[in-house]
């Protein structure tokens, strides 16, 4: 086949000098033979160099294998079957982001590595250690992975086989699922795996509270030392590790200052104090701002108290009395999510806890007063 030239050819019109090429049918854009004119014969050359370039191009594909062929037609049979409009050629280009991430080769391992570094000063030391105890199980199936080779129908298989209750599978799908969030932001991923797997239901068990007579036999069982420890627990929803990092300091105007410092989440909040709670403080004496609330040796004292009120002793049950008995009492929930340190968005509290106590226990719950 021989070489097209695009010779220029110099056009004179009504009193006009003009520049035209001939442009085959096979690569005309209308696909049939034309004449194509420009004013200048500097544009012309242009399309001219173009044309040359494409009859390049086209000689090179009449030197493709027949299986070459053969991949290209299937190619397109494969563009048409998903619906899609599109040349060889636009396909290519709207994969290629996906193709260059695959290239890049980022492991699992590598990933969490990088994920924790930059996290390294937003987390707290027990988010660190949640982060780093579940990338430790994944790791013992997913460690050497490239993270574009994880198919979510997979991981989610995974998932159900490795965690028997839905509440630890959907939890440690929260700790992880972040961090390829954050692959994808910085384009190492195409897209995350955990985009396209099924949501986790999980089965939702009642919250366990204390009746207001268990409440009450707690606190009669105290000992003085550990008095306030329990009524922050009970009459503030305190939670069981920011109670062990709480000085008296942190107790005062009528509120219980919650630092970064001492906060789960590192946000701020101040809990505004009812007055049952007031009163067991105040039957504790006098303390020094920096002393701590807690008893030494808390954690053994305070499974004994438990043990010798005869109530059970799991960590948050204190906490939930506390949320359900104050919206029995008040119906606030404005108030409530801030005494927490729920996110004003949070649905927590509608879920779990509007119908966990009654307007009358909650009556009863906030009436445990100190004996004189």
């Amino acid at each position: 086949m021989r070489q097209a030239t695009f010779s220029i050819r110099r056009v004179k019109q009504n009193g006009s000098t003009f520049y035209s090429i001939y442009v085959p049918a096979y690569l005309s854009p209308t696909g049939k033979k034309a004449y194509q004119y420009f004013s200048t014969k500097a544009d012309a050359e242009r399309r001219r160099g173009e044309l040359l370039a494409a009859t390049r191009t086209e000689s090179k594909l009449t030197e493709l294998s027949n299986a070459q062929v053969r991949d290209a037609q299937r190619a397109l049979e494969r563009i048409a079957e998903a619906g899609l409009d599109l040349t060889l050629d636009k396909a290519i280009e709207l994969a290629l982001p996906s193709l260059k991430a695959a290239g890049r080769n980022i492991s699992v391992d590598q990933l969490f590595t990088d994920f924790s570094a930059a996290k390294a000063n937003d987390w707290s030391e027990a988010s660190k250690r949640s982060f780093a105890t579940s990338a430790k199980t994944f790791l013992k199936r997913w460690s050497g992975r490239i993270l574009s080779t994880i198919d979510p129908d997979e991981l989610s298989a995974w998932y159900e086989v490795s965690f028997a209750s839905s509440g630890y599978r959907a939890h440690e799908i929260r700790t992880i699922r972040p961090a390829f969030s954050w692959a994808v932001r910085r384009k190492l991923l195409q897209e995350s795996p955990f985009a396209r797997m099924e949501g986790v239901r999980v089965k939702r068990q009642p919250i366990a509270i204390y009746t207001p007579a268990e409440a009450e036999r707690l606190m009669r069982s105290c000992p003085i030392e550990a008095r306030a420890a329990f009524a922050l627990l009970l009459f503030a929803g305190v939670r069981p590790k920011e109670l062990t990092r709480l000085t008296w300091g942190n107790i005062r105007d009528g509120y219980i200052h919650i630092t970064a410092a001492i906060a789960k989440t590192q946000q701020v909040r101040n809990i505004e104090m009812e007055p049952n709670l007031v009163a067991w403080l105040a039957s504790t004496g006098t303390h020094e701002p920096d002393e701590p609330v807690c008893p030494p040796d808390w954690v053994r004292k305070s499974r004994a108290i438990r043990a010798d009120a005869g109530v059970h002793a799991v960590p948050d049950t204190p906490r939930h009395s506390y949320a359900s008995y104050h919206l029995a009492a008040h119906k606030d929930l404005s108030t409530l999510k801030a005494n927490l340190g729920h996110a004003p968005n949070s649905d927590t509290l509608f879920v779990h806890y509007r119908a966990a106590a009654t307007p009358r226990d909650a009556e009863r719950y906030w009436s445990i007063l100190p004996s004189l």
